[in-house]
C-alpha cells in the first residue's frame, strides 16, 4: 500500500540482501529440533507403554535431558541471531596511543 502523493519505491531501493544464517543457529535450530523428538517420543513411550519399575525413572531421566538440551539449544539460537544482526567489523579502529 503507498500512500497517495508519495512515489513507491524502485525496484532497487527494495531489494535488499538477506543475511546469511550462522552455522551455529543452524545447528542450534538442530538441536532444537532433536531435543523436541527426542521429548516427544520419550512422553509417548511413557504414557502408551507399562514398563517395569527401573525404566519409566531412565525415561524421565531422558525427558529431563531432553528438556535441557531443547533450553540449551533454543538460548544458542537467540543469541547466535543476535549476534548475526549486526555486521562484524574485520579491522579494529586504529588506537590513540
Amino acid at each position: 500500500m503507498v500512500p497517495l502523493g508519495v512515489e513507491a519505491p524502485s525496484e532497487n531501493e527494495t531489494s535488499k540482501p538477506t543475511p546469511r544464517v550462522g552455522r551455529l543457529h543452524g545447528l542450534s535450530i538442530i538441536g532444537m529440533a532433536i531435543s523436541a523428538l527426542v521429548g516427544i517420543a520419550t512422553v509417548l513411550a511413557f504414557i502408551t507403554i507399562s514398563w517395569p519399575d527401573g525404566l519409566g525413572r531412565y525415561l524421565m531421566a531422558i525427558l529431563v535431558f531432553s528438556i535441557v538440551g531443547f533450553m540449551t539449544s533454543a538460548s544458542l539460537a537467540v543469541f547466535s541471531a543476535a549476534r548475526d544482526t549486526y555486521p562484524r567489523h574485520s579491522r579494529r579502529p586504529p588506537s590513540n596511543e
